[in-house]
């Protein structure tokens, strides 16, 4: 699996280098295939000698082989291109966020935390606790009367100088209504490589998510 962080010009070499050393042995199975061919026609039978037919039906076997190996190799070439455009596509979502059901929160580059629930219908006196890692309310916030719809939230910290602070995940419970989804904002760390298919992961302190399954990217 290949991840790119900072360092994507070395991974691209390393998927080089198995192409080359396939080509080198199909150049070997050729000579291999001339070599019998004239040991063959060198110490035939001169009262049975070798069929015409025989040995171009051989060449031409010998030749579909070879060419259905090259056409191989030039599509594994083409697909592992093209899984490698997709890695330096999604290497642009790094340091970006992206929206993933969950009732649990991490810190931006600017410490932030932030999310959205959905309500089916009205809710009055709503509030919304943040919870740490122990499962201590370390705020609450009131968010009074709700429409249905999606309703944004977010929590900002900072240190006694004002600077941005990351205390760690924070899990989100919301209090007077009973939201059909919540979801929350995940930092995209780095990508790598997917083992089901061309799409890319994003790997976010939650875990790995395949980059088309994020709801939202911002």
């Amino acid at each position: 699996m290949t991840t790119i962080t900072n360092d994507f010009v070395s991974s691209l070499q390393k998927k080089t280098e198995p192409v080359a050393s396939k080509n080198s042995q199909e150049s070997l199975g050729q000579a291999s295939f001339l070599q019998l061919m004239t040991a063959q026609l060198k110490f035939q039978d001169p009262f049975d000698p070798v069929d015409n037919q025989a040995m171009v039906a051989q060449m031409a076997q010998f030749s579909q082989v070879a060419g259905i190996t090259e056409m191989n190799a030039s599509l594994k070439a083409i697909a592992g291109s093209f899984g490698t455009s997709r890695l330096a596509e999604a290497s642009n979502f790094i340091g970006r966020s992206v929206l993933q059901d969950g009732d649990t929160a991490y810190s931006d580059a600017q410490g932030r935390y932030a999310g959205e629930f959905t309500l089916n219908t009205p809710a009055s006196n709503v509030s919304l606790e943040w919870l740490d890692s122990a499962g201590n309310v370390i705020h609450t916030q009131a968010m009074g009367d709700l429409q249905a719809g999606k309703v944004p939230f977010q929590l900002i910290s900072e240190d006694d100088n004002g600077n941005p602070a990351d205390i760690g995940p924070l899990k989100v419970r919301i209090k007077g209504a009973a939201p059909s989804t919540v979801s929350t904002w995940l930092p995209v760390t780095a990508v790598e490589s997917s083992s089901v298919g061309a799409d890319a992961m994003l790997v976010t302190p939650a875990g790995s998510i395949l980059a088309s399954s994020a709801k939202r990217i911002a």
